[in-house]
């Protein structure tokens, strides 16, 4: 086709409809576009021209050039208008390219709102496992999805992980500790490398274990290192904070390299008798076989009970906690049980606890606790109700120094941001729930101010009214038919008559219980290999 004669406008007409067959037809390009031996040339004057051509962007600025417009069009382009796609986020996220180093991580959860410490199985391997997490969130579930969102492990199984207590679901925890493998800014260097590196004195700047294939990694300094703390307290919730972290070594365990575990029970004074608990309390220190003081499951077939009670005390808690506006009330008056040991049954802590309650209500004498240590005089556990969880505090895990230090900050003396969050974040945690105390304690004022009919006299018809506090009180103490048994955290249970610990129905003895379990799952197996 002789474009020579055509004119400025129709070259124009010619280009647009050009460029609308190959926006409607993207597989497909015109021959005058693909080879550049068949583009028209434009007509001569053209490259002058600055008026409609130059707008359009179809005039050169040379002669023998092609028109700006046709040489940087594709068919594949988009039509004019249309808005560029964004280039989406990398959705592998390589890790090979990165090594790996065990860590220690000190972190405190408030447990009333998930079901345990433990995670069910390992939480994020499946859509089964992430559904049973959703429905009974536990506090390992949402660090295991704060790792795994800030790319720090692979994978749950995969990272050694290990955890110092397991708390039971309402247990809170203020120095709770777990160890994995976690990415590090660290680099894999060459053998060569590491031997000058090790001969110049500096051999503890060298790792080199299993999780990374044996290769040598020259670690950072703590200041180089990833910012742990502050990326793992942006993607957990405010009742999951993390404290501090610490390299450890790769044989290092949160379990089994723990010397001491420190468990705090809070409780208000109310009528408790104090001394007859702190009596109590001293008859746990030492090592004793507590297998009436535990949770018995004869699935882990237990069968050493013996566990060291390095201190236990009952201390007052230092400010009074103030009830419905009068601090000066037993119930505003708050000590704490302080057990420190080096491990712990299941729910021990509780069972003692609660041996502890009846002892201060005086429905039991200390010396109950002795005779409840006596395993040849007792046969099998007591049946009692155990304490509530929810004063409950794993407040402490204790490791050697040469183990564990902790780094609370990024740079010691010079950066306190790690701590100023922390304590911005707790506070407004705190202040959160104070508020909900003083509102419920309010509500609780006015119901206790509530004008109601106070009790009439045997034979009088005569009503008065008063304030439904002292018609409380006169209830509370004409009611000598039921016992009041405190169970911690405002439980209560009732019952008509109490009867003592030591004269109550006992279970079957630990080794029948374990025995009778073995011949159960034994049964089980061989019916399951007839079928």
């Amino acid at each position: 086709m002789d474009y020579e004669s055509w004119t400025k406008d129709e070259l124009i007409a010619k280009l647009r409809s050009l460029d609308v067959k190959c926006s409607s037809e993207p597989g497909e390009r015109p021959a005058s576009l693909a080879d550049p031996a068949k583009r028209p040339a434009p007509p001569s004057g053209t490259a002058s021209q600055t008026g409609t051509a130059s707008q359009t962007g179809t005039a050169s600025q040379t002669g023998s050039a092609p028109p700006s417009g046709i040489a940087s069009q594709t068919c594949s382009a988009s039509p004019p208008g249309t808005p560029r796609k964004r280039k989406g986020r990398m959705v592998d996220f390589d890790f090979s390219r990165f090594p790996q180093r065990k860590v220690a991580f000190k972190f405190s959860y408030l447990g009333w709102p998930y079901h345990g410490l433990a995670r069910q199985g390992n939480a994020l391997s499946s859509e089964e496992k992430q559904q049973i997490e959703l429905s009974y969130p536990t506090v390992e579930g949402a660090l295991f999805k704060a790792l795994a969102h800030c790319k720090l492990i692979t994978s749950e199984s995969t990272c050694d992980y290990s955890r110092c207590g397991r708390t039971d679901r309402g247990v809170s925890g203020f120095g709770q500790v777990v160890a994995m493998y976690v990415r590090s800014t660290g680099k894999f260097i060459t053998e060569d490398e590491a031997q000058a590196i090790v001969a110049a004195g500096q051999q503890h700047l060298i790792t080199r274990d299993a999780q990374n294939d044996g290769r040598p990694v020259l670690l950072p300094s703590n200041e180089h290192e990833l910012t742990y703390i502050n990326m793992l307290n942006k993607s957990l919730p405010p009742e999951i904070r993390i404290h501090a972290w610490a390299p450890v070594a790769p044989e290092f365990s949160a379990r089994f390299s723990c010397k001491s575990r420190f468990y705090r029970y809070f409780f208000p004074q109310a009528g408790l008798d104090i001394s007859a608990m702190q009596e109590a309390a001293a008859k746990y220190e030492g090592a004793h076989d507590f297998r009436n003081f535990c949770r018995l499951d004869p699935a882990k077939q237990i069968k050493n009970f013996q566990r060291v009670v390095q201190s236990a005390k009952i201390t007052r808690v230092a400010d009074k906690v103030v009830f419905v506006g009068d601090g000066a009330s037993d119930e505003g008056v708050w000590w704490q049980l302080e057990l420190r040991g080096t491990a712990f049954l299941w729910h021990q802590v509780r069972c003692m606890m609660a041996v502890l309650f009846v002892v201060g209500q005086r429905l039991e004498t200390p010396d109950v606790v002795d005779r409840m240590m006596d395993i040849q005089a007792t046969g099998g556990k007591p049946e009692y109700e155990m304490a509530s969880d929810l004063p409950l505090v794993l407040a402490d895990c204790e490791f050697d120094e040469a183990d564990v230090q902790w780094i609370r900050v990024r740079s010691p003396g010079r950066d306190s941001t790690n701590m100023v969050v922390l304590d911005r974040i707790v506070s407004k945690t705190w202040g959160e729930l104070n508020t909900q105390a003083v509102i419920a304690s309010a509500l609780l004022q006015s119901v206790r101010d509530t004008q109601a009919p106070m009790l009439c006299e045997p034979g009088s018809l005569d009503i008065n009214y008063g304030p439904w506090s002292v018609c409380r009180k006169q209830l509370i103490e004409a009611d000598t038919q039921t016992v009041k048994v405190i169970l911690g955290g405002g439980a209560i249970k009732q019952a008509k008559k109490y009867i003592p610990i030591m004269q109550r129905n006992r279970a079957e003895p630990v080794e029948l219980r374990n025995q009778a379990w073995l011949e159960r799952k034994t049964a089980n197996k061989r019916a399951r290999v007839g079928e």
